[in-house]
């Protein structure tokens, strides 16, 4: 269903912390089945640099995507000859395949994952805890760069060519003590059934979870390099000047800084009405982790050809933030049918996914689409069977995880508790 969050979905609870308190939807459980292993296995990339069929873009792709799906089309592998064309002040240079591997703007791409949460609910109070990770990396090209390496364009004399990079990442452990009821409820006259999702009642769900977390790691950096061309391109022994610099801070339990400790919250609602069901929840609200830093000031100097690094600020107090992600979802159920959308607005974008599901006796048909983080749509469908207390469920969908960023087709598949 183009990954649409509902509350049918028990996955969702972590979109929306109200969604704890509504009763289970048809399907409150899923267990992935790794297709992707097999033929993982039987035709994986070399690791070896010295396998003459060693290619750093097919491990990139395999990093993207891990062997949980069954590829059904691939785009093939970047591999192609590269042409250096060089005379005394003339430097051209076609990557020819390489080229679909480098970005048209800025390279970005991380996210806030809570991992495998554990918890024990008493009523509407729960406890949990769960790990949690935030990565943000973003790495741009200057303009001269990027055309001299996407576009073939030749490299010129008294030119820098740069390249920046800004990237985060931090982890923590999440206590929470959360609370999620029902706070209003109007049941439909000519309605026995106890699902609000279904009911034709009215009801409203509210849900807010305060959150301790003891940050385990951060680590920051922000650098900045090129390299500059001569008024002659190979015109001397040295035609080129080097330049580099990297400002750093990090903090981790057992090192410099030690641990950190914030406090953050999750807050949820959704409305059930006439079938429909409206929800908004916001997770790591205000979430943020005080540490003791340690700042570096990593430089290179080109005349002495030679790394420096100097430190900068030690125990430096310093207020890390982990982004809060917002989940807008709309469903309208009739019978057998629903039809389901949703915004998700996070750091990097603001994703859209919309799909369709109707059963058919024990059968049921679904689709949908979404937006990803490439501004790109994408789309999906699938299939379901359901034997009493248990069903198997398939899907197909496209995507662009790839250094090529051309459109692939994935096969997925789960069991399914009801």
């Amino acid at each position: 269903m183009g990954m649409v969050a509902t509350s049918d979905n028990g996955a969702s609870t972590t979109a929306n912390v109200a969604f704890r308190a509504v009763p289970k939807g048809a399907g409150w459980g899923s267990i992935p089945l790794p297709l992707g292993i097999i033929q993982y296995l039987s035709d994986h990339p070399s690791f070896d640099p010295n396998d003459s069929d060693f290619n750093v873009f097919s491990i990139l792709d395999l990093a993207a995507n891990p062997p949980m799906t069954l590829k059904l089309s691939d785009p093939g592998n970047v591999s192609s000859d590269i042409s250096i064309f060089v005379a005394k002040d003339s430097l051209q240079v076609d990557l020819a395949d390489v080229r679909k591997a480098i970005p048209e703007e800025s390279m970005k791409f991380g996210g806030v994952y809570h991992l495998f949460g554990i918890g024990k609910s008493f009523g509407a109070f729960f406890v949990q805890f769960s790990p949690l990770v935030h990565v943000r990396n973003e790495i741009s090209l200057s303009d001269k760069f990027r055309r001299a390496l996407r576009d073939a364009e030749p490299f010129t004399s008294n030119t820098r060519y740069g390249i920046k990079d800004d990237g985060v990442a931090q982890a923590a452990l999440a206590y929470q003590v959360g609370y999620a009821v029902r706070a209003f409820h109007a049941a439909h006259a000519e309605s026995a059934s106890a699902d609000p999702r279904r009911n034709g009642g009215t009801a409203i769900y509210v849900g807010a979870a305060p959150k301790y977390l003891m940050g385990l790691a951060y680590g920051q950096i922000i650098s900045n390099a090129g390299v500059t061309t001569g008024d002659t391109l190979f015109g001397s022994s040295n035609p080129v000047a080097v330049d580099m610099a990297g400002l750093t801070r990090h903090a981790a339990v057992g090192g410099e800084g030690g641990m950190g400790h914030g406090l953050g919250a999750d807050l949820g609602t959704v409305l059930y009405w006439r079938n429909f069901e409206l929800g908004v929840g916001v997770t790591d609200v205000g979430s943020t982790i005080h540490w003791s830093t340690s700042r570096n000031l990593l430089t290179y100097d080109d005349s002495l050809n030679q790394f420096t690094n100097v430190k900068v600020a030690q125990n430096a107090g310093f207020s890390s933030r982990i982004p809060s992600t917002a989940t807008f979802n709309l469903a309208k159920r009739m019978g057998p049918t629903t039809l389901a959308a949703d915004v998700v607005r996070n750091e990097l974008f603001t994703g859209i996914h919309m799909g369709a599901e109707t059963w058919l006796g024990r059968v049921a048909l679904r689709g949908g689409t979404y937006r990803d983080s490439n501004d790109r749509w994408q789309f999906t469908g699938g299939t379901g069977l359901r034997f009493g207390g248990i069903g198997l469920d398939t899907a197909v969908g496209t995507n662009q995880r790839n250094t090529q960023e051309a459109r692939a087709v994935e096969l997925c598949a789960s069991v399914t508790l009801y």
